[in-house]
């Protein structure tokens, strides 16, 4: 018997929080260096730089399109109103973090705790101005939340490329200060009719160009030290999930296991379909990952043989298995 297809009557809508992997161009109108609204992000995207941190679409845009959700505009798109808002609004922001501070030297960026804002004091009002052929209660119910947060609170913390930060180890309290942190945004949607939740760990962030140039001692290995980092940081969010279901009657909170979904691929890259799983296709220097992609960059022609786009980010070839990984988690768990 096939599984259950799920589909706009079942999910009407999806709302994203989190950072540069699913963030639309919220960042576009703001005073930070964190945007990519240039190409040659967008080279493989229907509409272009969009401020997308990918050559395509993101995890988020994967996900919604197999929800059967048109794209999921951006919060700060001043489109993003009215009717236009009905299939859902993504609220990330690269560079963002968990802590309000997290990403500040890049300039302006939008925190989770004022994205969960823009969504319970902006977008849930102006639901109920609108014609919705149910309550804006049931409606939010119905609705998928995807959450993907908490790598740069380490990335532009305790693991910035920095000599002195080699290796220095990340306090335990502040892996429990974070989760305790990231309930609290989470509960706040929540008590705004928030009740579907895919919650995403911690990418393996020893493995991203960037780190693997700055520390790894062979550019066809990830960094252990960072890696170990993500898988802490994945549990402590892993153990925070499973207490939500407990504690708020109704939610269903699914884990999205990135790490280790990402590090098969990573570590078994012909399984996948890719040649090249430690260099980025954009960028510059040792595994093109000391050098931001730009307008200037020469790009692989061969995109989905790459794992990584940048520096930092995955294809939209890498991200596609990631996002058919949390909608057989939904389907598993309706």
């Amino acid at each position: 018997m096939p599984p259950p297809t799920l589909g706009s009557l079942q999910i009407p809508a999806m709302f994203v929080f989190g950072d540069s992997l699913v963030d639309p161009g919220n960042n576009n109108p703001l005073y930070t260096f964190a945007k990519a609204n240039y190409p040659p992000y967008g080279v493989d995207f229907p509409l272009g730089p969009t401020g997308r941190f990918c050559n395509g679409a993101t995890v988020a845009d994967q996900l919604g399109n197999m929800l059967g959700l048109l794209l999921i505009p951006a919060f700060n798109d001043p489109s993003t109103r009215g009717p236009n808002i009905l299939q859902g609004v993504s609220y990330a922001s690269s560079s963002s973090g968990i802590l309000n501070d997290t990403g500040a030297q890049t300039g302006q960026i939008i925190p989770l705790s004022q994205q969960v804002e823009h969504f319970g004091q902006k977008t849930v009002p102006e639901l109920r101005t609108l014609a919705l052929n149910t309550t804006v209660e049931d409606f939010l119910a119905n609705s998928l939340f995807f959450c993907n947060n908490g790598n740069n609170d380490f990335l532009k913390n305790y693991l910035l490329p920095n000599g002195n930060l080699l290796n220095q180890e990340v306090p335990p309290e502040f892996y429990d200060s974070l989760a305790h942190e990231y309930s609290i945004r989470l509960k706040k949607l929540y008590s705004y009719g928030a009740r579907k939740f895919i919650v995403s760990g911690l990418a393996p962030l020893g493995c991203i160009p960037m780190v693997i140039a700055f520390y790894s001692n062979d550019t066809n290995q990830c960094y252990e030290h960072h890696n170990e980092v993500s898988r802490k940081f994945s549990a402590k969010i892993k153990t925070m999930v499973q207490q939500l279901n407990q504690d708020l009657p109704g939610a269903s909170i699914l884990y999205l296991d990135i790490y280790n979904i990402a590090k098969k691929a990573i570590d078994n890259p012909s399984d996948y379909g890719f040649k090249y799983s430690h260099t980025a296709c954009c960028g510059g220097g040792r595994a093109n990952g000391l050098v931001q992609c730009s307008p200037v960059s020469l790009i692989c022609p061969k995109r989905a043989e790459y794992f990584f786009w940048d520096p930092f980010h995955p294809t939209e070839a890498a991200v596609k298995f990631l996002a058919k990984e949390a909608y057989d988690g939904l389907v598993q768990s309706m």
